[in-house]
């Protein structure tokens, strides 16, 4: 049996009159990737900060390993953090850095400088022990941040935002590092983001949040391909939200009607003929065609650019609804103010709450 490492139970918290956490829950397994995604001022870090014991929770409780560890003090908990601002000691130098939280807890100084050196290895900065924060670049910075958190061997390791002060190609580089070091100590991470890119490329599960509430608890292929509703459709990756009615219902498609056209979609949900729905289709998954063909839309096409790589197309519906196809490559058979006809396999679309 899995061991759950974490329990959050029915945890709330205010600050003056705003409701900050809306009674959320959650059991993180023992050695998983969790990363608490979603926008500035949705909860996650206040919700980090609780586990961590920086905080308390005006009711719930947090569970670590089963026990009740809600009014613990941030000490006594077997948890780390690792902060976006590293909080390295200026006047030490990176051994004793790193090995700072062991000599706090009286390790014997040998037993200090052999997982130090395990520490460092882990981050591939052997050789390093003798520098000042002052000599290194940002990325090393955070190496030796999460050697030091991860030296003491944690339960749980928490990640507020690690990666945001770090330019993009480091930044992905880093994802890549922390994974490989999650997998090899096997510590439990809970991770905080804002970016879905390092939410989707890191995470066994990613908790979607929005005003205090879990929208979405999932693996990464189920919050990008079956969002439960229109907010993670649109806020993890780029997802056209279209309004319709059920016409007919066969099995598990049904014939969906918008305006006076019709396009058929594959879907688990209960719904009648009659029913208003929302669908959600991903920009990629939209195909465009020169002439009319079964089971399409019509659409103008009233803007088309490129970026890196990619072309971008806004087409608008015959009820004016917008909608966006992305696609690699430049390709240029259709021009703007061209009449398209647009379309989607059955299954790449999603009917949301």
């Amino acid at each position: 049996m899995e061991t759950i490492m974490l329990q959050l139970q029915n945890i709330k918290k205010s600050f003056g009159n705003t409701t900050v956490l809306k009674e959320i829950n959650l059991d993180v397994k023992e050695g998983e990737f969790i990363t608490f995604l979603g926008s500035s001022g949705c909860g996650k870090t206040t919700t980090l900060r609780i586990i961590a014991g920086l905080e308390n929770p005006d009711s719930g409780v947090v569970l670590l390993e089963g026990k009740d560890v809600t009014n613990e003090e941030p000490h006594k908990r077997n948890v780390n953090t690792v902060f976006q601002n590293y909080a390295l000691f200026p006047h030490m130098n990176v051994e004793q850095n790193i090995g700072y939280g062991l000599k706090i807890k009286k390790v014997e100084k040998s037993q200090i400088k052999k997982q130090v050196q395990e520490a460092l290895e882990l981050v591939q900065l052997s050789g390093y022990e003798k520098r000042m924060p002052s000599e290194l670049s940002g990325g090393q910075k955070q190496r030796v941040a999460i050697a030091r958190a991860i030296v003491n061997r944690p339960k749980v390791l928490l990640l507020d935002e690690p990666l945001g002060a770090l330019d993009l190609q480091l930044r992905r580089q880093m994802q890549v590092e922390l994974k490989r070091i999650q997998k090899k100590v096997g510590i439990t991470f809970i991770y905080i983001t804002h970016d879905q890119e390092e939410a989707i490329n890191m995470s066994d599960r990613i908790v979607v949040m929005r005003d205090g509430v879990f929208e979405q608890i999932g693996t990464p292929n189920e919050i990008y391909n079956k969002p439960v509703n229109s907010f993670v459709a649109t806020f993890v990756g780029s997802a056209n939200i279209l309004k319709g009615i059920v016409k007919e219902c066969e099995n598990d498609y049904v014939k969906v009607s918008i305006n006076t056209e019709e396009i058929i979609v594959k879907t688990d949900k209960k719904v009648s003929v009659g029913d208003n729905v929302t669908m959600a289709v991903r920009s990629e998954n939209i195909e465009l065609y020169g002439e009319r063909k079964e089971n399409c839309l019509e659409a103008i096409i009233t803007e088309k650019s490129f970026a890196g790589g990619m072309m971008h197309m806004i087409l608008k519906l015959t009820d004016d609804t917008e909608v966006v196809v992305s696609r690699h490559g430049m390709n240029m058979e259709f021009e703007e103010q061209q009449k398209v006809y647009i379309s989607w396999k059955p299954d790449g679309c999603v009917l949301v709450d």
